[in-house]
């Protein structure tokens, strides 16, 4: 699985995947060239298959926020993650997962409910963070 950091394009919507090398240097859409801004920073899917290459498989630290589609504080702390991944560009990744399609990697980190954000650094778990949490908590947390 290739990793590496999500940024949106502005002018057609495509989702290009920027090398963590690549990150915070310019860069241009691969479908209609236009230029690549930081501030459109996306929450990366994962899913139970490919979890260990993306979150693990990279130095980079990273933020797993566990979530559900049946979950009202889910929805409402979505826009929170989307913020969380511009504002952290360059530093952090953030992954978001679906709890009910990837029960496996809840249950192994002992996730008992949502939203749950699961920090990680150097290849490791660092905090398990049950609830919502902002975004001065989860810097503090990343460097721990």
């Amino acid at each position: 699985m290739r990793t590496g950091y999500l940024l949106q394009c502005a002018t057609c919507g495509t989702r290009n995947r920027i090398p963590h090398d690549s990150a915070g240097l310019p860069g241009r859409c691969s479908r209609c060239g236009a230029p690549l801004i930081a501030s459109n920073a996306l929450p990366e899917a994962v899913a139970d298959r490919g979890f260990d290459a993306a979150v693990l498989g990279e130095d980079t630290p990273a933020l797993v926020v566990v979530w559900s589609p049946r979950c009202g504080v889910c929805a409402q702390y979505e826009l929170a993650v989307r913020q969380m991944a511009v504002n952290l560009y360059g530093k952090a990744r953030v992954f978001q997962l679906d709890i009910e399609g990837s029960p496996a990697i809840p249950a192994r980190y002992g996730v008992t409910g949502v939203p749950t954000v699961l920090v990680f650094r150097d290849r490791r778990l660092r905090a398990v963070l049950p609830g919502p949490r902002g975004e001065q908590g989860l810097r503090e947390a990343l460097e721990a």
